[in-house]
C-alpha cells in the first residue's frame, strides 16, 4: 500500500533538510533532535486534571516519574493506571518529548498515567533501563493509595523502545512473580536488539529511506548492550527469543506498514494468541515507525492514541 500523503510529505520534508541518519549524528545532538521534532511535530496538548512530577527509588538512583491525573483518582477514588514508557532507541526521550501522548492517553481513557524516565543508554547500558522501568512498576503497585491507583488494574503502555521495555517488563514481572499487570499496550516494538534479518520487512524497509534503518539498529545495539555476542539472546534484551509468552498481559499490538519492525510485531501478536492470550493487533499500513509520536502533522498518530486510550478505557471497564 502507498504511504499516505501525510507521511510521504514529511519524508520529503526532512529530506530536503537534510535529514541525517541516527547513527551519524553525535548523541548529544540526536537527542536535542528529538526533543525539537516531538515538539515540533506535535498536536496540541491535551489538558489533564492535574500534573505531579515525583523522583521514585530505583537501584540506580532516583527515578523521575510525571503523574498525569484524569479526574478519576481524586477524594478518595480509586483510579484505574497506565506506567507508560517513552522511546527513543534505549538512548534518546524523555519526559517531555512523549508529555503531548500522555496527556491524550490519560484524557482520553479517563485513567492516572505515570511516565517513566528511565536511565538512558549509552551513559547507563542494560539492564539499567529495565531496572528503572520494572522498579516504577513496583513502585505503582505497592503504592497505588497515595496516587489513588487501584494496585489491580494497572497497565504498562511504550512506544519503539518503550514497547519493547513494555514486553520485557511483562517477561521479568512473570520470572519474578509479580506485580500483576492487567495488560500491555506495545507500539511498533523492537522484538530483537539483532539486525532481524529474519523478519523481511527488516530487510525490505531498512534501508533508511522509511525514517529508521539497519544500521541504526546496529549503533543502537552498540550504545545499549555491554556485550552483544552474551546477551542479544537474552529475552530481556530481544523477547523474540523468549521460550513462550504464556501467562503474560492481554495485548494490544500496534505497528507501522513502513515500519522494519512490522513483521517482528505481527510475530509478536500471533505468538501471545498462540500461547493463549488475548490480543487485538492494529497495523497501519499507511505510515512509519514515529507516526504515533508525531501526531501533530500525522493524522494516523491521533488515530492510534485514540486506539490505545480506548483500548485501555474498555478493559478497565470489563475489569
Amino acid at each position: 500500500m502507498p504511504l499516505d500523503p501525510q507521511t510521504r510529505a514529511l519524508l520529503d520534508q526532512m529530506k530536503q533538510g537534510g535529514f541525517k541518519p541516527a547513527n551519524q549524528i553525535p548523541i548529544e545532538v540526536s537527542r536535542t533532535a528529538l526533543t525539537q521534532m516531538a515538539l515540533s511535530m506535535a498536536a496540541p496538548k491535551a489538558d489533564v486534571f492535574a500534573i505531579e512530577d515525583r523522583n521514585i527509588a530505583g537501584a540506580g538512583g532516583d527515578i523521575p516519574i510525571r503523574i498525569y491525573r484524569s479526574a478519576a483518582g481524586i477524594d478518595g477514588e480509586k483510579s484505574a493506571a497506565a506506567v507508560f514508557f517513552h522511546g527513543g532507541g534505549m538512548y534518546l526521550g524523555d519526559l517531555d518529548t512523549h508529555d503531548h501522548v500522555c496527556r491524550t492517553i490519560c484524557q482520553q481513557a479517563g485513567i492516572t498515567l505515570i511516565a517513566v524516565d528511565y536511565r538512558l543508554a549509552p551513559e547507563h547500558k542494560y539492564p539499567a533501563g529495565l531496572e528503572d522501568c520494572y522498579a516504577a512498576l513496583c513502585w505503582v503497585a505497592e503504592n497505588g493509595s497515595d496516587i489513588g491507583v487501584d494496585p489491580g488494574q494497572i497497565a504498562l503502555v511504550g512506544d519503539s523502545a518503550g514497547g519493547t521495555l513494555v514486553i520485557s517488563c511483562c517477561l521479568l514481572a512473570r520470572q519474578k512473580g509479580g506485580p500483576a499487570i492487567a495488560c500491555q499496550v506495545v507500539v511498533y516494538p523492537a522484538l530483537t536488539m539483532s539486525d532481524g534479518e529474519e523478519f523481511p520487512s527488516r530487510t525490505a524497509l531498512g534501508s533508511g529511506e522509511y525514517f529508521i534503518s539497519l544500521d541504526d539498529f546496529a549503533f543502537f545495539r552498540k550504545l545499549y548492550l555491554h556485550d552483544e555476542e552474551k546477551e542479544i539472546r537474552d529475552p530481556l534484551v530481544s523477547p523474540v527469543y523468549a521460550e513462550n509468552y504464556r501467562d503474560l498481559p492481554p495485548a494490544l499490538v500496534i505497528s507501522a506498514g513502513y515500519d522494519p519492525c512490522r513483521d517482528e510485531n505481527k510475530l509478536y501478536a500471533q505468538r501471545l494468541e498462540a500461547d493463549g492470550v488475548a490480543v487485538t493487533y492494529r497495523c497501519f499500513e499507511h505510515t512509519i515507525h514515529p507516526f504515533f509520536l508525531f501526531d501533530g502533522v500525522i493524522d494516523a498518530g491521533k488515530e492510534a492514541q485514540k486506539l490505545v486510550a480506548d483500548t485501555l478505557r474498555r478493559f478497565f471497564a470489563a475489569g
